[in-house]
């Protein structure tokens, strides 16, 4: 624990807990000298801490290999950080590296556009991505509104890909709100919300470019 713990609600499971402080936006996103502006950090039960940690890790090696063709930050990160924890651990990077091929790519009119890196992603591997994007929107539903998000809410994510920006384009323009402070490069998000209630979109952007579409609803709105 990083500091004394007290007892006040997580912010991820509402129970009242002994909590400590906790990076909604993980530290791991951040290469060691990144001087991080303004975090977000929020109390968590340990608990909750522990449940995503390693999910985090896994995450972020996700992202950061998906920007790796256009982000200066991810490229330093994987040749720092992540490229230690494959070595201490070869078996990180066999399964990262087993995931990706290049594959030719050419627009529906079958013009060559060049190679890019293809990720296969199964469905175990959406499940430890989701439990920390549910981690994330909690976190910043919390950071915005001061309240636990409730029970009856459920989160449902999308992955955007870069080339699929324009067809997401209505979404992005239902975004009323957007926090890009000083890290956005590397994280910044945005979200709208139904008056009155916490139905809301949450569009979260990693590395510039690779997003994802976060709906937090009940079973009885429209957005399931």
């Amino acid at each position: 624990m990083s500091k004394k713990a007290e007892i006040t609600k997580c912010v991820y499971c509402g129970r009242e807990k002994e909590t400590t402080k906790d990076h909604v936006i993980s530290k791991c996103l951040f290469r060691s000298s990144y001087e991080k502006k303004n975090p977000i950090v929020l109390p968590s039960c340990d608990d909750c801490n522990n449940s995503f940690s390693k999910d985090e890790e896994y995450f972020r090696n996700f992202v950061c290999l998906l920007a790796l063709d256009h982000s200066q930050d991810a490229n330093t990160l994987f040749s720092s950080t992540i490229k230690r924890s494959i070595l201490r651990s070869p078996g990180i990077g066999y399964g990262a590296m087993s995931k990706m091929a290049l594959v030719e790519l050419y627009t529906k009119s079958g013009i060559y556009i060049g190679q890019r890196t293809k990720i296969t992603i199964t469905p175990a591997d959406w499940i430890r991505y989701f439990n920390v994007l549910d981690k994330y929107i909690k976190g910043l539903f919390f950071f915005e509104f001061k309240e636990v998000l409730p029970i009856q809410y459920k989160i449902k994510h999308f992955w955007g890909r870069e080339e699929q920006v324009e067809e997401n384009l209505e979404i992005f323009n239902r975004i009323n709100k957007w926090n890009t402070d000083n890290n956005n490069k590397i994280f910044f998000y945005g979200y709208s919300f139904i008056p009155q209630t916490y139905t809301s979109i949450w569009v979260t952007i990693f590395y510039d470019k690779i997003f994802f579409k976060s709906f937090v609803a009940t079973d009885k709105d429209s957005l399931f």
